[in-house]
């Protein structure tokens, strides 16, 4: 039991990297084309009535990818999520309405 816990202490560990990641929605004429869709990204969501589909990608391969979507023949139009750029402090937002909305009661 000694022997496999000091071969333990002596593993290394190694930190884990998370590679920043981006939506990207890729709206297609048909839904017949997002089946090719795969090979550039994770593809989280698919509407088969509205022609579009979500994709994850890596930050560092955006803009290399959009234009390779836009080459496409199925793709219509592409857009990139913009949640990184949102504020996600919800709580402090909530704060500040409330007093916005306090403050338009007293006058």
């Amino acid at each position: 039991m000694d022997d496999i816990m000091e071969n333990i202490e002596k593993k290394e560990i190694r930190p884990l990297y998370i590679r920043e990641r981006v939506a990207v929605y890729v709206y297609c004429y048909s839904y017949k084309g997002t089946r090719q869709l795969s090979r550039f990204g994770d593809i989280v969501y698919s509407s088969q009535k509205s022609h579009y589909s979500l994709l994850y990608v890596n930050n560092d391969e955006v803009a290399d990818l959009l234009n390779k979507l836009k080459e496409l023949r199925f793709v219509k139009k592409v857009r990139v999520g913009h949640i990184k750029e949102l504020d996600q402090n919800f709580s402090e937002a909530f704060i500040q309405t409330n007093l916005e909305v306090k403050e338009e009661l007293e006058h």
